[in-house]
């Protein structure tokens, strides 16, 4: 039994991804006017709550805007931001894991403006996630950090790690 259990956790493991991420954030009161973003009125239709939400730069998202859920949509994903946008090691920032509900597109966004996966932006991520300031995602990885962006890690996970519950209008 042990040998099974280690040949699909090794299954698992290896079909894992793994991206420098930049981490930025968005929501009520944030400085470009944008509305609540833990409403189910994101580009996958559906907010969680409680749960951490994340708008994934279009190239993981997968469409663009206009085109409905793509297949980045309900996926999860563990962040682990390292350093801030300077390149200094940050303190009291903190991993967490989201689920994608929406979408941070391309146009007019430098930070999701990537091209391709292998692509990059200005800080040398290959991924965004845009985490949700109205349902805490925010504040949870960014922490005692004083920042608003960040660079680290990003690695797809099994949604079992993700602690909340989804909600569909």
């Amino acid at each position: 039994m042990k040998s099974f259990y280690a040949l699909v956790m090794g299954a698992a493991l290896a079909s894992a991804q793994t991206y420098t991420a930049s981490f930025t954030e968005y929501g009520s009161g944030d400085s470009v006017g944008s509305p609540n973003c833990n409403t189910a009125t994101s580009a996958c239709g559906f907010f969680n709550n409680p749960g951490f939400n994340a708008a994934a730069s279009q190239n993981l998202f997968g469409v663009g805007p206009g085109a409905g859920a793509g297949p980045g949509c309900d996926t999860c994903w563990s962040l682990t931001p390292s350093k801030d946008s300077s390149g200094n090691p940050l303190s009291g920032a903190k991993s967490i894991v989201v689920k994608v509900n929406n979408l941070c597109p391309a146009d007019g966004n430098p930070l999701c403006s990537q091209n391709g996966l292998g692509g990059t932006n200005s800080v040398g991520a290959n991924v965004n996630f845009d985490l949700c300031k109205d349902d805490g995602a925010a504040a949870a990885l960014f922490g005692s950090s004083g920042v608003g962006l960040a660079v680290g890690t990003a690695t797809s996970v099994s949604c079992g790690q993700w602690s909340g519950s989804q909600n569909i209008s």
